[in-house]
Order: structure tokens, then sequence, then C-alpha cells
């Protein structure tokens, strides 16, 4: 039986955006080289900026709703305060006449 040719087809480095042929000899050439390990190290500093970039904004949102619950609890607290003044400066008008018919 005859055999058949099998291109081995192309590689595509997803930190270089090349194609390099798909052999082991020439990719550890690729990994080896000196470009390849420049956008690797880029990609990797671009990844830690990233998180602390997000850390940043995540910590930021947590410490506004913190303002916004810390307000909303004072707002609270005033509001009962007023209600509870309200109340004890009104007359109670079910007690006192209750106490004149029995």
């Amino acid at each position: 039986m005859t055999e058949y040719w099998v291109s081995q087809g192309n590689k595509w480095c997803d930190f270089c955006k090349i194609f390099i042929s798909n052999n082991p000899a020439t990719i550890r050439n690729h990994e080896m080289g000196q470009r390849h390990k420049d956008f690797v190290a880029q990609r990797l500093a671009d990844m830690r900026k990233d998180k602390a970039a997000k850390e940043k904004q995540e910590k930021e949102a947590a410490r506004t709703f913190q303002q916004i619950e810390a307000k909303a609890i004072r707002s609270y607290q005033k509001d009962v305060a007023s209600q509870e003044t309200k109340q004890s400066q009104a007359p109670d008008d079910s007690v006192a006449g209750d106490a004149g018919t029995t």
C-alpha cells in the first residue's frame, strides 16, 4: 500500500500572533527565542496590571457601598427618632377618652 503525504500544518503562537511550523524543533526554537520571551513577559505584565486595576475598582466600589449604607442607616435612625418624638408629643386620646367613660 502506498503512503500518503500528510502536511504537518502550522501552529499559532498566541503570544507572538504568528504561525510557526508544527514540529518540535521549530516550536522549541521559537519558544527559546528572545522575541517570544519578550511577548510572554509583556502579556504577564499586562495581566498583573489589569488585575491590580480590577482590585482597585472593586475596593472603590466596596468603599462607596459602605458610605451609602452608613448614610442610609443614619437617615433611618433620624426618621425613627423623629417618629418617636412626634408620638411622645402628641396627646394620647385613647387613654384620656377611656378614663372618663368608666
